[in-house]
């Protein structure tokens, strides 16, 4: 017995949000500002549409994790490929995607 795909499913890999291409990124300093953190995706060619990092509400620092949204898929691959793994304020951050399936 063998299983067609439907023309209206959804290919397994990477999964673009309603607004973007959305990458997730740990081991962020909690030292950290945002346009430092944007500036390690820009300083690689990457250009981020939007940045959203979560704080403490009682210290205001950064917890350690952010989502950033590109425009396009090959910018999205490009920040993981050249992020991942690049050291920031001590820390050695991880850039994955997102959302798969």
């Amino acid at each position: 017995m063998s299983y067609e795909r439907s023309p209206h499913e959804t290919p397994k890999g990477p999964q673009r949000s309603a607004e973007g291409w959305v990458v997730f990124v740990t081991s962020i300093s909690p030292h950290s500002h945002e346009e430092e953190v944007e500036d390690i995706f820009l300083d690689e060619g990457c250009n981020p549409t939007k940045l959203i990092l979560d704080r403490d509400r009682k210290t205001g620092m950064l917890l350690g994790y952010a989502l950033i949204e590109f425009e396009s898929k090959e910018d999205a691959e490009r920040a993981i490929k050249e992020c991942n793994g690049k050291e920031h304020l001590g820390s050695e951050i991880q850039v994955n995607w997102a959302f798969t399936k």
